[in-house]
């Protein structure tokens, strides 16, 4: 396969799907896209930091293994987003490594609906703790603690989390226990997690911390798509602002012997 530059993409509309990420990068803004090396690019492999998208229709024989190496040299440990029933089945018999399958949720912020209801929860905050933006320098502390590492797992480096991480988190003598935040890939996506050190949790510490979030996307005027990682995360969203839109089905292959 090839790849093509942001310039070279004009010719992929119609593999187009509804996804935000597929959109910007076909239409030249975002990410890398590989197509078939020969003939007409049916279907294509796009790449946008660990999200790996692959459509348009199923290739055979020499096709199919040419798609397979892109995948597998291309995406070990991304989140390869299948986006059709056909390229489930197609994965499932090409796929030639350890990988797991799992769901993921995608949201869309549509609004406060309670904004007093939310003040009143940061109001509640109990004596000792407080609210901040997280902090560029935080990715180490963070990718250290097995509570708070998939806050770290969004990003590829401590520079990528200094320029693009968004979220609030709850401080206990200046140290995070709990917190929602994510990495911001336009206005359009981002990806949001939320995690609560074990000795803190059910005190609503992650709620608190996602009405920040919701506070800040209202008082900007911005109405993203966010990528949640299970049903527990779309009902602390579906709380502070956020519509669930759909579940989806995602791959991740492992070539290396680390565990999964």
């Amino acid at each position: 396969m090839v790849e093509l530059g942001l310039k070279e993409r004009e010719g992929l509309a119609e593999l187009a799907t509804d996804d935000i990420l597929v959109r910007q990068a076909l239409d030249g803004k975002c990410g890398r896209v590989w197509v078939p090396a020969t003939g007409a690019a049916s279907y294509c492999v796009i790449k946008i930091y660990h999200y790996m998208y692959i459509l348009g229709v199923t290739p055979k024989k020499d096709r199919a293994v040419s798609l397979w190496g892109t995948i597998a040299r291309q995406g070990e440990g991304s989140y390869i987003i299948p986006t059709s029933e056909s390229w489930i089945d197609w994965l499932v018999e090409n796929i030639d490594c350890r990988y797991r399958n799992f769901s993921r949720y995608l949201l869309q912020f549509k609004g406060i609906k309670n904004r007093e209801l939310l003040v009143e929860l940061n109001g509640a905050l109990e004596e000792g703790l407080n609210i901040d933006k997280v902090k560029p320098e935080e990715y180490e502390a963070l990718s250290n603690d097995m509570w708070s590492e998939d806050f770290s797992a969004c990003f590829d480096n401590s520079e990528d989390f200094k320029k693009d991480a968004l979220g609030y988190m709850v401080y206990k003598d200046n140290k995070a226990v709990s917190g929602c935040m994510g990495r911001v890939y336009s206005n359009d996506f981002m990806e949001l997690v939320f995690a609560t050190n074990p000795e803190y949790r059910r005190r609503n510490l992650a709620l608190t911390a996602a009405s920040n979030v919701s506070f800040n996307l209202e008082d900007n005027k911005i109405n993203p798509y966010v990528d949640v990682r299970n049903q527990h995360s779309v009902e602390l969203a579906s709380r502070v602002g956020f519509e669930f839109i759909k579940e989806y089905q995602v791959f991740q292959i492992y070539n290396s012997d680390d565990e999964i």
